[in-house]
This record gives C-alpha cells, sequence and structure tokens, in this order.
C-alpha cells in the first residue's frame, strides 16, 4: 500500500527462450497459466524427465509424454524457424546449442527448447517453479534440490538471498 500498487503480474521465461507464460490474475505462487482445455494445442508445456533430467518417452511413439496435473517435468517450447517469438537462435558455442534442443517432442521430426527448469501444473492450469534442472545432487544416496535447501536455511536464517550448490565431498557418494 505504500506505493499504491494495485496490481502485479508475474511472468516466466528467459531471455534467449521462446516460450512465455503469465500470471495474470495474481494467483499466489504461480509463474504462470496455461488453460487446461488448450494445453495439447499450444506451443508448450511441461514433459517428464528422468532423475538424470532425461526425456521419458512413449515406448509406441517415441516421443515425449506430456505431464499431468500435479506431475513436475521441464518447460519446453516449440521450435519454429524464423517465427519473431518461437525461434531458437542458439548460442555461439554449438554444444551448448545442442544441448538446449530437444527433438520428437510432440510429433515426429518437431523440436523443442528446453528450459532446464522444473515445473508442476495444478488442475486448472497454474503452472508453479518446483527446481531448476541439474540444480540437485545426490547425498547418500537421496537426491537434494538445491532450491528446498535454500528455503529451509532462508526461514530459519531469516536471509533474503540464499545460494546453495553441492560440492564433492572427498569419500561418501
Amino acid at each position: 500500500s505504500r506505493f499504491n500498487i494495485k496490481n502485479i503480474s508475474e511472468f516466466y521465461g528467459s531471455t534467449e527462450g521462446n516460450s512465455q507464460v503469465l500470471n495474470f490474475d495474481n494467483t499466489v505462487g504461480a509463474v504462470g497459466f496455461v488453460p487446461v482445455l488448450f494445453s495439447s494445442i499450444l506451443p508448450l508445456g511441461l514433459i517428464k524427465v528422468n532423475e538424470a533430467g532425461e526425456p521419458i518417452r512413449d515406448p509406441s511413439t517415441g516421443l515425449c509424454i506430456r505431464c499431468q496435473a500435479g506431475e513436475a517435468g521441464e518447460f519446453v517450447g516449440i521450435i519454429h524457424q524464423n517465427h519473431p517469438l518461437r525461434d531458437f537462435q542458439g548460442y555461439s558455442d554449438k554444444e551448448s546449442s545442442r544441448k538446449k534442443v530437444i527433438r520428437d517432442v510432440w510429433s515426429k521430426g518437431d523440436a523443442c527448447f528446453r528450459s532446464g527448469d522444473i515445473l508442476v501444473s495444478d488442475h486448472l492450469g497454474y503452472l508453479y517453479f518446483k527446481d531448476r534442472k541439474g540444480d540437485t545432487f545426490r547425498w547418500k544416496g537421496e537426491n537434494v534440490s538445491t532450491a528446498e535447501v535454500e528455503g529451509v536455511i532462508s526461514r530459519s536464517a531469516g536471509l533474503t538471498d540464499v545460494v546453495v550448490y553441492g560440492v564433492k565431498v572427498p569419500d561418501s557418494d
């Protein structure tokens, strides 16, 4: 109320990414919204990935599997060459560019930009940030999310900004 701001809208995207979503109605915690009724026809979505971040594919089609409500998955967006919003030109490093593109996602021959972010959708279509692919590490046989550890430390220590990352500990798994 100090600044008399009536409405704040959040959005999710990246500078090099080709898909963005908007939390237009201020649903608490949501980074965006994809209408459930239209999710299968939009050029973006969440795909199932395994712990290593590799896509889980339908054995009968070879295509990626779209996440259902409540299932965490990687946010991807279809690449349309020469489209002002849906193109991905790549990075100056060809190998980095190659890692950001996944093929045969929704249909044979298509290509999508991999955000590297793990989101989850609720039953209405609101998207929530869960984790950053690669920001997890193994400790004593368990997957540990850096985002979850950051949240615990932030709350318990009363800090605003906390950064957590995994390091190799000699003589441990």
